[in-house]
Order: C-alpha cells, then structure tokens, then sequence
C-alpha cells in the first residue's frame, strides 16, 4: 500500500515506522483492495480543530480517521504527536511504539473497526496488536 506521511510538527518521525504495519495489513484483513492511505501527524491545535469540526467535540485527541468512498484511497488518518508523546510517558512506553498503536488503531477504524462496547473493543484490540507483531498471526 502507498502511504503518503505529512508531518507537520517538529518531531522527525521515520514512514518506515508505519510500513511495517501496512504490510501486516492483508496477513491480519484480507480482502483489502485499496493501495493508499494518507497520514498527517500534526499539533494538538490542529487535531482540536478537526475533531470539532467533523466531530462536534471541542477537545484534542490521539488519533482521527477520515474514510473515502474511493476505489483506491482508504482515507486518511491524523494523528497528534504531542499527545502520543503525552500518552507513551504515562504508560512508559517510547514514543515511536505509541505513534505505531495510534497508526494500526486509527487503521482499524478506517476498516470498519469500533469499540463502542467490550466484546467489540476486545475484538479491535486483537487485530491492533496482530497488525504491531504483539500477536502472532
């Protein structure tokens, strides 16, 4: 899959990072017929911005997924970058590993993916950590 990376923050963050996650993809989702997906990592402003725009919600978040009625594009993804660094230092974990769960979850949303409730959050979760390695498939 071709995945274009807009960064616009300060913070250098390597595409290879989210690759490994893209190949992952047909092993853990078969099916997948799209061959793009766009990924912007960006502020906490910028990503408050959009999430009260598209989703009436006046705050940051981590991670927004933006889907396309579109052959070949799967959507695009934003993800903050202040605030993965935030979330990765409290739970100890390097930022890189943070910005990879954000990817494959803000991914996993893209393919229909919620958790609105727990069966579905367990179900989510399984395909976020088999899409990161943390699973064998």
């Amino acid at each position: 899959m071709k995945l274009t990376v807009v960064n616009s923050t300060k913070t250098r963050v390597p595409k290879t990072l989210f690759m490994k996650i893209l190949d992952q993809l047909p092993k853990v989702i078969p099916g997948i017929t799209q061959t793009e997906l766009e990924l912007l990592l960006t502020t906490d402003e910028e990503i408050h911005a959009l999430n009260k725009t598209y989703r009436g919600k006046d705050r940051p978040t981590d991670v927004l997924s933006f889907g396309l009625e579109d052959p070949t594009n799967l959507g695009q993804l934003v993800i903050s970058v202040p605030r993965a660094r935030e979330q990765a230092e409290q739970i100890g974990q390097a930022l890189n590993e943070e910005l990879r769960f954000l990817f494959a979850h803000g991914l996993l949303h893209l393919l229909g993916y919620d958790h609105e409730d727990p069966a579905d959050e367990k179900i989510m979760l399984g395909k976020a950590y088999k899409l990161l390695g943390r699973i064998p498939n």
